[in-house]
């Protein structure tokens, strides 16, 4: 496995490749979500480049970005169990150089709505090193989960706005045994309190059981879920969203396909989730 700290070594990694290329942009911490990005790349491209990069862009002040989790010995030695053929762990100062100016300024129309409502600044860091990424390792393909729906869908489209010659291929959401969404945040909740934090899950899975059951009007849905949330008193809810899967515009009647998505404080510790319905 090869690793490189700088972009000028990254690029020349590249290349020297004249077949697919696998791209999965990571945080680090990496878990068994992360793991079948991988090997969802191996199985389709020649050869596989991760990223362990943690984003500031990303971060809003008030965010965790100083105790965000960093496993980097782990990861390298999941990375080689996993036959990885690069990773890119890259210094701030490379991703973004002081003396370069800054002049990414893409948007697309789904920044504002769900995660963005509640954290502004987020889609904005996240494609700007998301584009700097895909400029270094100049990939054939990228990996992303569903997981972060919302994230996955923007990248697709800034892939198609910006004439990226890159297939976008989306995985589904890995789970834990008791049916939490995998996240490198979950580092910081006990074993008992991702457990409890599972209610999250179930309670989307009550809200998908109420649809088959005719239950289609958005508002009552949202209290299926918001009452089954409220009576956990570690668990505050964020926004629960009951949207269309490619505009993200909110509904008033459930339709098929359907994005059902949520986002929760476990004490101080935010987690997302969803389903397609």
């Amino acid at each position: 496995m090869k690793t490189f700290h700088l972009v000028s070594d990254c690029i020349a990694w590249r290349k020297n490749i004249v077949n697919t290329v696998g791209f999965v942009p990571t945080m680090g911490a990496l878990h068994a979500g992360h793991v079948s990005l991988i090997k969802s790349s191996k199985k389709n491209c020649n050869k596989t480049l991760v990223s362990i990069y943690i984003n500031p862009s990303q971060f809003s002040k008030e965010e965790d970005l100083g105790s965000y989790p960093k496993t980097i010995k782990e990861d390298l030695k999941i990375l080689k169990g996993l036959n990885v053929d690069a990773v890119f762990l890259p210094s701030d100062n490379e991703i973004y150089p002081e003396d370069k100016p800054d002049n990414f300024t893409y948007e697309n129309s789904l920044f504002k709505k769900l995660e963005g409502k509640s954290r502004p600044h987020f889609f904005y860091g996240v494609t700007k090193v998301v584009s700097r990424l895909f400029n270094i390792v100049s990939p054939t393909h990228t990996f992303f989960g569903e997981k972060d729906a919302q994230q996955s869908r923007i990248i697709n489209q800034m892939i198609k706005d910006l004439n990226y010659n890159i297939h976008f291929i989306s995985c589904p959401t890995v789970r834990s045994e008791n049916g939490l969404a995998l996240s490198s945040r979950n580092n910081y909740l006990s074993h008992s309190e991702q457990k409890q934090a599972s209610v999250v899950y179930r309670g989307l899975k009550l809200v998908e059981e109420n649809i088959k059951k005719g239950n289609v009007n958005v508002n009552q849905l949202k209290k299926v879920f918001t009452s089954m949330i409220n009576k956990n008193q570690n668990i505050q809810i964020d926004y629960i969203s009951i949207a269309c899967n490619e505009t993200l515009e909110e509904l008033t009647i459930w339709s098929k396909n359907s994005l059902i998505s949520v986002a929760i404080f476990y004490k101080n510790v935010r987690l997302i989730d969803n389903i397609v319905v």
